[in-house]
């Protein structure tokens, strides 16, 4: 976590000028979760998709998650009065781009992986893919 100049958190503006394209491709695991529109997710969301996996794959498989919550929300009652700062911490989120990986699972078959899939999918509320790597044999 990087330590910031001011107390009171505010939501970014230009969330995707800085994008990692690094996340466009599965290259620790063998099958990966790819994301298909913009939106976001929870800490929550990710724990129940990580729990999930693992209590399918009977915990042989492991699972690589791509993703870290960065960015904060606060909340602040509906009746209080303008001003006086955002108020404290609510939760934790994280933007995902279109076209990122946010999980990635080795040492399953293709079978096990499907399952993983249709099951997760439930579980997010953005449409996901799977996809597989690509190993190039020179």
């Amino acid at each position: 976590m990087e330590i910031k100049k001011y107390k009171k958190y505010h939501k970014t503006k230009n969330i995707l000028k800085n994008a990692n394209n690094n996340l466009r491709i599965v290259k620790k695991g063998i099958y990966g979760l790819k994301v298909l529109e913009f939106g976001v997710i929870t800490p929550k969301q990710l724990e129940t998709s990580r729990r999930l996996i693992s209590k399918i794959t009977n915990r042989t498989g492991k699972s690589i998650i791509n993703i870290c919550f960065n960015q904060v929300l606060s909340k602040k009652p509906l009746s209080s009065r303008m001003g006086k700062g955002s108020s404290g911490i609510n939760s934790w989120i994280s933007y995902v781009k279109k076209g990122n990986v946010i999980l990635e699972i080795k040492g399953i078959s293709k079978k096990i992986a499907i399952i993983i899939f249709k099951a997760v999918r439930h579980r997010l509320n953005l449409k996901i893919k799977l996809v597989k790597r690509e190993i190039f044999d020179a």
